[in-house]
């Protein structure tokens, strides 16, 4: 179910709506005809975190702790 409101109505109702966006509604504040705002309940935790999400994504070659030649070291 979704209420709308006036701005005018929103300053003096403002816990009110506040206590039905925190159970589930959808509360709308209205300006105009055509200007709407939407009150939402912002989601203040982290999602957590996933062990091995992106296993397997990401690969080395073989010779990546190799020494490098000393062409890369002295620019030549």
């Amino acid at each position: 179910m979704s209420i709308a409101v006036t701005v005018q109505e929103a300053q003096t109702k403002l816990h009110e709506l506040i206590n039905l966006v925190e159970s589930g509604e959808e509360v709308f504040i209205t300006k105009s005809p055509s200007i709407k705002f939407k009150l939402t309940l912002q989601n203040t935790r982290p999602k957590k975190r996933q062990f091995g999400q992106h296993l397997g994504k990401a690969t080395m070659r073989e010779d990546f702790d190799a020494p490098l030649s000393d062409d890369f070291w002295l620019g030549e």
